[in-house]
């Protein structure tokens, strides 16, 4: 899972792992994100010929996602609200069963009602370039902390989503 307010970065890195994914030849799909901005993810390194966008499916968002880990290796989604307990329960099963990762982009994780292996908060955006209201945005910098079940090691980093040369960068990490 992936967390984090509108405007942190989380989608962006959510977005990352896809471009990571897609660029090593696997196949990757979006599911839910309504405006899915494909030339900025294919800026960020997403492989199109190797993606699949699903930007509304409205009610049937669940059983989008459950059809496309058939075929998929990641599927990066956005559930429209609070998902049920028996749906994300049904989704996480059939990732595991299919070999597939499962990233689930929320602004509160509390949205997803099952524990997922690891969860990465991304927070304290600070955007670059702006200037006094005359220049662009032209890079993002966030505060990214991962932890996960099983004795993983908590790491947290500042990362670049995107960096000022257009890239998702680590900026620092620290432990």
């Amino acid at each position: 899972m992936v967390h984090g307010a509108p405007g942190s970065g989380a989608t962006s890195f959510g977005v990352s792992l896809l471009a990571h994914a897609s660029s090593a030849g696997h196949w990757c799909a979006a599911v839910g994100f309504e405006d899915p901005g494909v030339v900025a993810m294919a800026e960020l390194g997403l492989d199109l010929r190797r993606a699949v966008f699903v930007p509304q499916p409205r009610a049937g968002w669940a059983d989008a996602a459950a059809e496309l880990l058939d075929g998929m290796e990641l599927i990066l989604l956005r559930p429209p609200g609070r998902v049920p307990h028996a749906a994300a329960r049904r989704l996480m099963a059939r990732a595991r069963e299919r070999r597939a990762a499962l990233v689930v982009v929320v602004t509160d994780q509390a949205q997803w009602p099952v524990p997922p292996e690891v969860v990465v908060h991304v927070e304290r955006p600070l955007w670059q370039g702006a200037g006094r209201g005359d220049g662009r945005l032209a890079a993002r910098r966030s505060e990214v902390s991962v932890e996960g079940r099983g004795g993983f090691r908590p790491r947290s980093a500042s990362v670049w989503l995107p960096s000022p040369t257009g890239v998702v960068a680590v900026a620092d990490e620290r432990r």
